[in-house]
């Protein structure tokens, strides 16, 4: 990379993040994983109003890939990124 180890210095390195971005995260990450826990294929077409065709197949690979990696984080540690990036 060619920026400046400065460019990713954060203010908040160590403190805790706000109860409420934690809060909101934790309740996104439940919420998207019960989505994927209780749906399939048909009906993420039908939430997202996508024709069941190679886009919607491929867009639904990524949804299930991002609630893997999203569930390789805790609620805090995702909090933190997003405050960092505020």
């Amino acid at each position: 990379m060619s920026e400046s180890p400065e460019a990713y210095q954060t203010t908040n390195t160590t403190e805790s993040p706000n109860p409420d971005t934690v809060g909101a995260v934790s309740d996104f990450v439940t919420a998207l994983n019960t989505f994927a826990w209780k749906s399939d294929y048909i009906k993420f077409c039908e939430v997202l109003g996508f024709t069941p065709d190679s886009y919607a197949e491929e867009k639904y690979q990524q949804f299930r890939e991002m609630i893997s990696y999203l569930d390789c984080f805790d609620s805090e540690s995702l909090a933190k990124m997003i405050e960092a990036g505020q």
